[in-house]
C-alpha cells in the first residue's frame, strides 16, 4: 500500500475515542507490510512497532490514532469519512488530528529499515488511543514497556519544531444548596443564585504568563444544575467545569488553591456559601473493554533549546531543506505525559496547519504529508547518530 492509499483508508474509517479498533488493525497491518519488527498491542489498544539499531538508546515517536465526533455531514462541503482529494489536499475528518501525521510517521520511520545498522539506537512508532478525552494516559502505558531515552509527538504543527506546550486541568467546582418549592424558594438555597458571586470572583483572578507558552487561562466549559430537569423545585447543586490551561511550574495543588481562595473571598461576604473544588477524573472505556481512569491534570512542558534532542533534530530538519523554525503548541498533546509527568526529553513535529483541527471540511496538504515523511525520518537519524 502506498503512503496515500494508506491516509485514505485511515481517514476513510471512523475512530471516536474509545472505539479506534477498526484503525487500530490497519495500522497494525501496514506495520507488518512495511517490515517493522516486533509489533505488539497492550491492553489499551495501543499499537508500537520497533526498528532496531546497533546502539541502547531508544527514540518513540507517538501518533493518536482517535479523532473528535464530526459535525453533521450537511455542514461539509466534503465527506468527512471521504478522504477526497481536491487540489493537492485530502480532505477529512482527522486528516490533521492526527492521521496524516500518522500516515507520515510510521512511512518516515519505515524508510530507515534499509539503514537501521547505522543507528545508533532503536526507533519505536506508537499508535495511541484516546488522547482527545485525556491526554497521555494510553500513552504512559507504551513508555512502562518501551522506556523511551526521547519522545517526539507527531501532532501537526506546520513542519516546525516544538519544544514545548501548555498543559491542560479540568477543575471541577461544586455549590451545594437546599431544595425547595420554587414557589416559595426563601424556605431553601438556590445553589445557582450562590454560584453567580462565585463565579465572577473566579473571572477576577489573575493568570501567569511566560515568555514563550504565553498566558494560563480559565474557562468555563459547562455548568450543571441539579436536579436537571427540575419541576417546581430549586436547585439543590450546581457544577461548574473549567478548563484550566496551565504553564510549566503549574501542579495541582497550585491551580486547586487558586480556586479555593476565591471561594474564601466569596465567604467572607456570604457566609452561608457551601463551596468546593477538584481536579475533574477521566474515566473512559478503551475499545478493548479496559477501562482507564484518571485525573485530569496533564502538565506543561517546555524542553531546553540547548538540548541534544532539540540541537540534533533541527541540525537534520535543516539539512533536509525542512528549515529550523522553533514553535511551542497552544494546546495539550501526549506530551504532558512523557515529558510533563515522566521527564522524559520530548519535542514535536508535524505536518499540517494545527489550526485546521476538529474543524469542519478538515483537510491536509499531500506536499506537507511528504515532507514530514522525510522529516521523521531526518530527526530519527540525526538524534540516533549524534551520540557516538
Amino acid at each position: 500500500m502506498t503512503i496515500l492509499n494508506f491516509l485514505r483508508a485511515i481517514v476513510q474509517t471512523p475512530s471516536l475515542s474509545g472505539d479506534e479498533g477498526a484503525v487500530a488493525g490497519l495500522v497494525k497491518d501496514e506495520m507488518k507490510e512495511l517490515g517493522l519488527q516486533d509489533i505488539s498491542n497492550d491492553e489499551y489498544g495501543n499499537i508500537f512497532g520497533f526498528v532496531s539499531g546497533e546502539g541502547d538508546k531508544t527514540l518513540l515517536f507517538d501518533a493518536h490514532m482517535d479523532t473528535v465526533a464530526a459535525a453533521a455531514k450537511t455542514e461539509w462541503k466534503h465527506d468527512p469519512f471521504g478522504a477526497e482529494l481536491n487540489d493537492g489536499k485530502l480532505y477529512g475528518r482527522g486528516s490533521t488530528d492526527m492521521k496524516g501525521p500518522l500516515a507520515s510517521m510510521l512511512y518516515g520511520v519505515a524508510d530507515l529499515l534499509s539503514e537501521q545498522r547505522s543507528l545508533e539506537g532503536n526507533i519505536c512508532v506508537s499508535s495511541s488511543v484516546c488522547e482527545e478525552v485525556i491526554e497521555g494516559m494510553a500513552l504512559a502505558r507504551v513508555m512502562e514497556e518501551v522506556k523511551p531515552d526521547y519522545v517526539v509527538i507527531a501532532e501537526p504543527s506546520g513542519l516546525s519544531l516544538v519544544k514545548g506546550q501548555r498543559g491542560r486541568a479540568e477543575i471541577r467546582l461544586t455549590v451545594k444548596g437546599t431544595p425547595a418549592h420554587s414557589a416559595s424558594p426563601w424556605q431553601g438555597r438556590n445553589a445557582v443564585k450562590k454560584t453567580i458571586p462565585l463565579l465572577l470572583e473566579i473571572e477576577k483572578m489573575h493568570m501567569p504568563s511566560q515568555e514563550t507558552l504565553g498566558k494560563g487561562l480559565m474557562e468555563i466549559t459547562d455548568i450543571m444544575s441539579k436536579p436537571y430537569p427540575a419541576y417546581s423545585v430549586i436547585p439543590e447543586l450546581c457544577e461548574i467545569t473549567y478548563d484550566r490551561r496551565l504553564l510549566v511550574g503549574e501542579t495541582e495543588e497550585s491551580v486547586l488553591s487558586e480556586v479555593e481562595a476565591a471561594i474564601q473571598r466569596v465567604r467572607a461576604t456570604d457566609p452561608d456559601i457551601e463551596a468546593s473544588t477538584q481536579i475533574a477524573q477521566a474515566d473512559i472505556k478503551a475499545y478493548t473493554g479496559v477501562r482507564m481512569t484518571e485525573k485530569k491534570f496533564l502538565p506543561a512542558w517546555e524542553t531546553p533549546i540547548d538540548h541534544h534532542l532539540i540541537s540534533s533534530a533541527m541540525k537534520a530538519l535543516a539539512a533536509e531543506g525542512l528549515g529550523s523554525r522553533l514553535s511551542t503548541y497552544q494546546f495539550c498533546t501526549n506530551g504532558s505525559y512523557s515529558a510533563g509527568k515522566a521527564g522524559v526529553p520530548t519535542i514535536g513535529f508535524g505536518p499540517s496547519n494545527p489550526e485546521l483541527a476538529h474543524k469542519v471540511d478538515e483537510y491536509i496538504n499531500l506536499s506537507e504529508v511528504h515532507a514530514a515523511r522525510r522529516g521523521y525520518a531526518a530527526i530519527a537519524k540525526g538524534v540516533l547518530a549524534a551520540e557516538s
